[in-house]
C-alpha cells in the first residue's frame, strides 16, 4: 500500500465527465423516443417496401449513435473511428458475398438430394 494520499480529481475532469453524463442520458431518451417511432410505424396503413425502407434508416441511425457514444468512439482518437467503419464494411461486403454465394436460387437442383 502507498503511503500518500490519492489526487482527487481536477474540477475541469468532474465537469467533463458531468456533461458525458448528461450526453449519455440525453441519447438514451432519444433513442426510446425513435423507438417508439419505429413501433407507431409499424401499425401506420403505409405500403410494407417504404416502411421496411424507413424502419431500416431509422435502426442504422440509432446503431451508429449507440456505436459512437456507449462504445466512446466519439471521444477516441479518429483512426480508431476509422477502423471501426473500415472492419464493419469489411464485414458487410463479407455477409453480401456469403448470401450471394448460397442463395437458394442459384443452385443447381441436381446437386440437392
Amino acid at each position: 500500500m502507498s503511503s500518500s494520499p490519492e489526487a482527487a480529481p481536477s474540477q475541469e475532469f468532474l465537469i467533463e465527465e458531468t456533461r458525458r453524463y448528461h450526453h449519455f442520458i440525453t441519447l438514451a431518451l432519444w433513442l426510446a423516443v425513435v423507438t417508439g417511432a419505429e413501433i407507431v410505424l409499424i401499425f401506420l396503413p403505409i405500403p410494407m417496401p417504404v416502411v421496411l425502407t424507413i424502419l431500416s434508416l431509422m435502426s442504422a441511425g440509432k446503431f451508429f449513435a449507440v456505436i459512437l457514444w456507449f462504445m466512446h468512439l466519439i471521444y477516441d482518437k479518429r483512426l480508431l473511428f476509422w477502423i471501426f467503419v473500415a472492419a464493419l464494411m469489411l464485414t458487410f461486403a463479407t455477409f453480401s458475398a456469403l448470401l450471394a454465394l448460397f442463395s437458394v436460387d442459384v443452385l443447381d437442383p441436381k446437386w440437392i438430394a
